[in-house]
């Protein structure tokens, strides 16, 4: 019997697939919705795609990675970081006969829960929800799990969700960027259901996931330097041990940690992770850029900002909400303001009529996925008065 191009494709791929941790697409366990499989594309390469084309993937472009300018040519965005991530993933990958697809759709996908203006943002929605009601809490990588699977569309279909393979599912949800393991192994056994998850931080399942969450870290700490180094035109000395292990400039650091990882899991194939010095140097690397960019007097500035827009934009949400019946949501009046609109055509595009969440839940949908320029025109249209005349 001839075998399909996939099928064919297949069995390249496992030819490739050399390290004993790696993970062929053939053995994933599948996606949420059972669904044909593509006749020439593989199922971790065919995720990848769905990430790439979705409304979601795009707004990440004018959303903050640490720098509030979002709309500068010369400032990172959260879309840059998700692409830099996402080649250092595939190269390690690659360099160690791990699953590149699955890597590369994992760190493609990994930020999608994040709202506008960055952690400043994440910490301003956790607040903002929590107040409303204690027992929940927002984070973006358990959040960017609920875009994929519930708020994120394919193209040409009304079908909420990606409906992604569990592997790619897993890596987001575990990715978690501000962890600092020095080495990774991958879990044992798959858990609890991932949209059950609660906390931060559970290990990714394949190693693929662990390389991702590693290149997080990579792909954001000398990036961030040089960014900060074009805004605010002078920083402190980098401490001489990142200098000396590390390098001076993102190129010379993404290269060493990048190498250093591939090296250390040849010697330990059931892990990934870092050298001793180099991972002390990561280390120091990090603390410099805690002290002297992420708590720079300026960023705190305008992390106070957008917690003010932010908390504005959700009790306005809110009481709009409160002031209607849970059966008149999603249905705009023509009278009502473009914001009102807005937001009740996302509500009408986003939930069917017998699903609908907790109206909080549905302010936080809508809020995560602003832009930092929509969450501001949006806050100009709701606060600020119009001119008369």
């Amino acid at each position: 019997m001839t075998k399909t191009l996939r099928e064919l494709a297949e069995d390249r791929e496992v030819k490739i697939l050399d390290h004993p941790l790696a993970t062929p697409s053939s053995t994933s366990r599948g996606r949420l919705r059972q669904e044909p499989e593509d006749p020439i594309r593989l199922a971790f390469q065919r995720d990848s795609h769905r990430i790439l084309h979705c409304t979601a993937f795009r707004r990440l472009r004018y959303k903050t990675q640490v720098i509030f300018s979002p709309e500068s040519d010369h400032v990172s965005t959260r879309v840059d970081h998700s692409l830099y991530m996402a080649s250092i993933a595939q190269t390690i990958a690659r360099a160690l006969g791990l699953n590149q697809d699955l890597a590369y759709a994992i760190a493609l996908g990994h930020d999608l829960g994040h709202g506008p203006f960055g952690h400043a943002g994440e910490t301003a929605l956790d607040k903002l929800w929590k107040r409303n009601d204690p027992s929940q809490s927002f984070s973006h990588e358990l959040h960017s799990l609920r875009v994929v699977d519930q708020l994120a569309f394919r193209p040409s279909t009304e079908e909420r969700g990606l409906n992604l393979t569990y592997e790619v599912r897993d890596g987001i949800v575990c990715h978690c960027g501000e962890s600092t393991e020095q080495y990774l192994t991958p879990r044992a056994r798959p858990g609890p259901a991932l949209e059950k998850i609660k906390r931060r931080g559970l290990v990714p399942l394949t190693l693929e996931g662990c390389v991702v969450r590693l290149a997080d870290r990579i792909a954001y700490s000398g990036r961030d330097y040089e960014d900060a180094l074009s805004v605010f035109g002078h920083m402190p000395p980098l401490p001489k041990v990142v200098i000396r292990v590390l390098g001076k400039d993102n190129r010379t650091i993404i290269n060493n940690l990048v190498t250093d990882m591939i090296r250390t899991n040849m010697k330990t194939p059931d892990r990934i992770g870092f050298s001793d010095d180099v991972f002390d140097a990561f280390t120091q690397l990090y603390q410099y850029n805690c002290k002297n960019i992420y708590f720079h007097p300026l960023l705190s500035e305008y992390a106070i900002r957008a917690e003010n827009m932010l908390t504005v934009i959700f009790d306005f949400e809110q009481r709009e909400l409160s002031s209607r019946r849970q059966a008149q949501w999603g249905a705009p009046l023509s009278r009502d303001p473009m914001a009102v609109q807005e937001l009740h055509h996302f509500i009408q595009k986003m939930y069917g009529k017998g699903d609908r969440p907790s109206q909080s839940q549905i302010v936080i949908d809508h809020m995560s996925l602003m832009t930092d320029r929509y969450a501001r025109s949006f806050f100009q249209e709701i606060f600020l008065p119009k001119p008369v005349g």
